[in-house]
């Protein structure tokens, strides 16, 4: 596998580990899930964080709640669209230098004032470590210039069309500097300090983040006096608790539960469309089976997407032979809500290409996707490929990814917090993809720096027809997201997936 250098989006792999079941019987007192005021939300993910490090995450569960402890410069609200957060306003002084007027109300959760030098030392933490899994996001930054206390000036090495869209993701986190500096990143992200709604209370690993309000938020106290993200890997287990009150809000509930959840005194199902798509990522490095185009042909050929939706996600997907999927800059809608079936064509591929005693396939696998790659794995054996299906605990699964120590395929489901077709740089040369193209890299390259939008559109759109026509990824559908809800609440999620604490409120009827 060739060394992984960069990636600019959010990986949004998860995984199972151990938690306890609350006891229905006291579940209300401890968690609050069924109070009606705004004592404390509770939240319940299959999925620990994986750090308080926002600018060394790349997996969604973590972001969805280091978001409310974090602020950025600017963020993207419910709709998508980008907004001010710790900055009023920005003015692009030239192709390479964008101005931003900072707010002068904000203050740490320590008390420290937020300043300009804060974001000076936070965006060139992140542009300047490679050692940080978001550095690529950011590598284009040359400069952050302190022009006074609450103005900044961010200068990128070359012409970047993308700036204000990396500055919304969660990787674009401002920390505090002094006290950062004063003791060190070990002890900081053990005990972290943001400018967001809520601060930090306590992590028990596999079991709960617990934050509190932080009644100086500078745009007003928060109302949730409590949130708590517990880790609850089994899906019986969160609609159980769901059900009996124990959780307000059960994240990927399993489809085979919603109408369960639906018809329930109390709860309700919240099914939106998320910004993931599920793909298989093949290898065209040499020595490896999926080098040859057949076998990749074959294997789209060979998956029926339609079947996986409708079986095990009840509908609640759309096929796609593209991750730019509609809403996002650069989406080429010619290859979306479609996908190519043919079994018998996929037979014949590769018996034409030499394999007709059948061929073998490596291919790691989030745990997370279990049943999906199971089932993929069983389509594949029936034109005569066997899957060597790895399964891979989540950080373990990201570790490997982003050292390049993967299979010759990988199943995975990823993200695009930016909502621009620059999602597809993990096809660079250096990127975290296995599949490389020479056309590929000069259209991603241009792309990167051109600030003509149209031509930047057509750019992105050309290499999308190039990976579908290549099978350098096999895309199988975008997902809804699946939410059950304490009927409490007014929630509706996002498209980014990310929980903004302070948005849910108590529902009024």
């Amino acid at each position: 596998m060739k060394k992984i250098l960069s990636t600019s989006t959010l990986i949004a792999a998860l995984t199972l580990s151990a938690c306890g079941f609350n006891d229905p019987d006291t579940s209300d007192s401890e968690t609050g899930g069924s109070t009606n005021d705004y004592e404390q939300l509770t939240i319940a993910n299959p999925a620990d964080i994986t750090t308080f490090d926002p600018h060394n995450n790349s997996v969604i569960t973590t972001s969805a709640v280091l978001v409310n402890v974090y602020s950025k410069l600017v963020q993207r609200d419910e709709t998508g669209d980008i907004v001010p957060d710790l900055a009023v306003k920005w003015e692009e002084i030239d192709d390479t230098t964008v101005e931003f007027q900072l707010r002068d109300d904000v203050t740490f959760h320590n008390g420290d004032p937020f300043t300009a030098s804060d974001v000076k030392f936070s965006l060139e933490r992140v542009a300047g470590d490679s050692s940080l899994q978001q550095h690529s996001t950011f590598s284009q930054i040359e400069s952050v210039e302190v022009v006074d206390e609450h103005t900044v000036r961010i200068t990128t090495n070359e012409p970047d069309p993308q700036l204000i869209s990396r500055l919304s993701t969660p990787a674009a986190s401002i920390l505090p500097q002094d006290h950062f500096e004063e003791v060190g990143a070990e002890s900081f992200f053990q005990s972290p300090i943001g400018t967001g709604p809520f601060q930090y209370e306590s992590w028990q690993q596999d079991e709960a983040v617990n934050l509190v309000k932080y009644d100086n938020y500078f745009e007003g106290a928060p109302n949730w006096e409590n949130v708590r993200f517990s880790v609850v890997p089994e899906d019986s287990t969160r609609v159980s608790e769901l059900l009996t009150e124990g959780i307000d809000i059960a994240f990927n509930i399993p489809t085979a539960d919603m109408e369960r959840i639906d018809n329930n005194d109390g709860t309700h199902v919240a099914l939106e469309p998320i910004q993931r798509v599920i793909q298989l990522w093949m290898s065209n490095e040499d020595g490896t089976t999926t080098s040859d185009p057949a076998v990749r042909e074959a294997i789209d050929l060979a998956i029926d997407n339609q079947v996986i939706i409708d079986e095990i996600l009840n509908g609640s997907a759309t096929a796609t032979r593209t991750h730019i999927t509609p809403g996002n800059f650069g989406a080429d809608e010619s290859l979306y809500d479609t996908y190519e079936y043919n079994p018998e064509q996929a037979k014949e591929i590769l018996a034409d290409a030499g394999y007709e005693d059948g061929v073998s396939v490596d291919l790691s696998v989030n745990n997370y996707y279990t049943e999906m790659a199971e089932v993929v794995g069983g389509m594949l054996a029936d034109v005569g490929i066997t899957a060597n299906i790895e399964l891979i605990e989540q950080s373990r699964f990201a570790n490997q990814l982003f050292s390049g120590e993967l299979a010759e395929s990988i199943f995975v489901g990823w993200g695009n917090d930016m909502f621009d077709a620059s999602v597809l740089e993990f096809f660079l040369e250096d990127g975290v993809a296995p599949y490389t193209n020479p056309e590929i890299d000069a259209l991603l390259e241009d792309a990167a720096y051109n600030m003509d939008e149209e031509e930047r559109e057509a750019q992105y759109q050309e290499v999308q027809q190039i990976l579908a026509e290549e099978r350098g990824a096999v895309y199988l559908f975008q997902l809804q997201g699946r939410y059950g809800v304490n009927d409490r609440l007014d929630y509706t999620p996002r498209l980014d997936e990310l929980y903004y604490v302070n948005d849910i409120t108590l529902s009024e009827d």
